[in-house]
């Protein structure tokens, strides 16, 4: 991770790069920053919402229920202790992959060409900084390579990008998902949603706002990879094909945790996921005395001030963790920053300890919960649950599995993974039984972060898993004859045409699919109005592999 922030300061100081366009008036909220102050008579709101009032219990119960998918969920943390719940691991665990940059192409980057180190980075950092070099970089590649592909040798076979291999193991010469792949990447970097507007009601004398073309280094699929790698079979081996030719191509396991990872980060089974909290639009979040994030201004999509840098609650994140992961062994994904930049993880494990809240020393259960009557000096008094009898604190690891950069081994397991950690402090609130009320995030053990100079808590902005039933997303094509491995590493010709059908999905935010979207338009220059909220409606490309393809190529990789 520390290349990666690396390369964000590298980002910053080669803005040149993206030529970003800043319009001189109101902007797009939904494609730029903006942060309009709140208007003063509510500028105290905030302190009417979590983490300044307490949650209700039944609505921490209706969360964890959701998330769960379980109405008989355990809450009673001495159960959950008895029952040595207090450390577990995924059933299996998730597979390191990249998540894929978007300014680099996605699937369709040739990663083998790439050097991903920060002294190259320092000394010629375009293609990991800019989209507009690669979408360059691709249109000679389309021009002098690809026509050629059958003339290639073995090696330069290899090195080809996933979606290319993908492509001609099809027989399509015409790099149909390749470039769809890349049309996405390029028309989201230029126009972001306004690339795929499909209607509006545009009034005259109106023009739509115009888009930043900046694309932040860490955008791709990682909400592709991170719920594939917990819950699709990893690639294990290299899958030789060989070519009419006679040539022989390999799919790395890395070539196939790429076609993974789009098929799901473009399916719809992304619509069906549970998430909880709304990500933080924040680059800088406001904090309070004690280290916790606070919104005081409205947000993004905000209709009513709403805490979306604070708004996963600690006891909503604790019981859902230890029923989901601790209980069934089921991996869940985090997003690890409470600001605007998403990093998107999948869960591999968690330990936790208790702490007395008061003192910071830890010890069981039993030894470090206080009741509410001893607790003269708790920072968070005016924010308790009125059930709340004792008081505990937590302090948790959480393991996940970090991205890494697409290589050419041939293959990959378990130990191959980067499992890293990150830690945090809350306290639980219990009731007279031992049952899960409320909480709180904490900087320090003891709850004093006032005169830290890192007073900041290290809490997550959201996380989210995929429902129990997610295998009915990932059916394979029917009607297709059966690809027999071992006669023909080639699938047979009637997949070329189903693949082309996937590759064209198009996702409808659409009145016609339920959508009510309003889109800003703003005057044109020289005339007088206001920003105004018109009716639009947008046509999504979700180029999607032919999972007929994925599964067996994936079958293979494990044999």
């Amino acid at each position: 991770m520390k290349r990666y922030f690396a390369l964000i300061t590298l980002a910053l100081l080669t803005t040149p790069v993206f030529a970003q366009v800043v319009d001189e008036e109101p902007c797009d909220p939904s494609v730029e920053e903006c942060t309009t102050e709140t208007p003063a008579t509510e500028s105290e709101a905030y302190r009417n919402i979590y983490p300044f009032k307490p949650m209700a219990t039944k609505d921490i119960q209706s969360r964890v229920t959701r998330l769960s998918e379980n109405e008989n969920f355990i809450w009673d943390l001495r159960e959950m202790t008895k029952r040595g719940l207090t450390k577990a691991n995924t059933k299996v665990q998730p597979w390191g992959g990249s998540f894929w940059p978007l300014l680099q192409g996605q699937i369709a980057n040739p990663y083998q060409d790439k050097n991903f180190s920060i002294l190259h980075g320092a000394l010629s950092g375009l293609e990991v900084t800019s989209w507009k070099y690669n979408a360059n970089k691709f249109e000679k590649r389309k021009e002098k390579l690809l026509p050629k592909i059958y003339e290639l040798d073995e090696k330069q076979l290899a090195e080809l990008a996933p979606s290319e291999k993908y492509d001609i193991l099809l027989g399509d010469t015409s790099f149909d998902l390749t470039n769809r792949v890349w049309t996405n990447a390029t028309t989201w970097a230029a126009k972001k949603k306004w690339g795929y507007l499909s209607s509006i009601d545009l009034p005259a004398g109106y023009r739509i706002p115009k888009a930043s073309s900046f694309l932040a280094l860490w955008e791709g699929i990682c909400h592709g990879w991170a719920v594939a790698a917990g819950h699709y079979d990893r690639p294990e081996k290299t899958v030789w094909v060989t070519l009419p030719n006679k040539k022989k191509m390999p799919f790395y396991p890395n070539d196939l945790k790429a076609l993974i990872s789009l098929m799901w980060a473009n399916s719809t089974v992304q619509d069906a996921v549970i998430s909880e909290g709304l990500r933080c639009n924040r680059k800088s979040p406001k904090k309070d005395e004690h280290g916790r994030f606070i919104d005081t201004q409205l947000d993004k999509g905000d209709t009513n001030l709403l805490p979306r840098c604070a708004d996963v609650h600690p006891a909503v994140y604790h019981a859902s963790i230890v029923n989901i992961l601790g209980i069934e062994g089921r991996s869940f994904v985090v997003d690890r920053h409470a600001k605007a930049s998403v990093s998107n993880q999948p869960v591999s494990g968690y330990e936790y300890t208790y702490f007395n809240p008061d003192s910071g020393k830890e010890g069981s259960l039993e030894e470090t919960a206080i009741s509410v009557a001893n607790y003269a000096k708790d920072p968070f008094k005016d924010a308790r649950n009125s059930e709340t009898k004792f008081i505990v604190g937590v302090a948790m690891t959480l393991k996940y599995i970090d991205w890494e950069d697409p290589i050419m081994h041939e293959t990959n397991y378990p130990s191959d993974d980067k499992v890293s950690d990150f830690k945090f402090n809350y306290d639980l609130e219990l009731d007279a039984n031992y049952k899960i009320v409320g909480g709180q995030w904490r900087v320090k053990k003891n709850g004093n972060s006032r005169f830290l100079i890192n007073n900041e808590t290290n809490q997550p902005d959201f996380f989210w898993v995929v429902p129990r039933d997610y295998k009915k997303y990932f059916q394979q094509i029917p009607g297709l004859p059966t690809w027999d491995f071992a006669k023909s590493t080639l699938p047979p010709k009637e997949f070329k045409a189903a693949a082309q059908n996937a590759h064209s999905f198009i996702y409808q935010e659409t009145r016609e699919f339920g959508f009510d979207h309003k889109c800003p338009v703003l005057p044109l220059k020289g005339t007088d109005g206001e920003v105004k909220n018109v009716n639009c409606e947008f046509k999504y490309p979700r180029p999607q592999p032919l999972i007929n393809v994925i599964d067996k190529l994936l079958e293979e990789s494990r044999k």
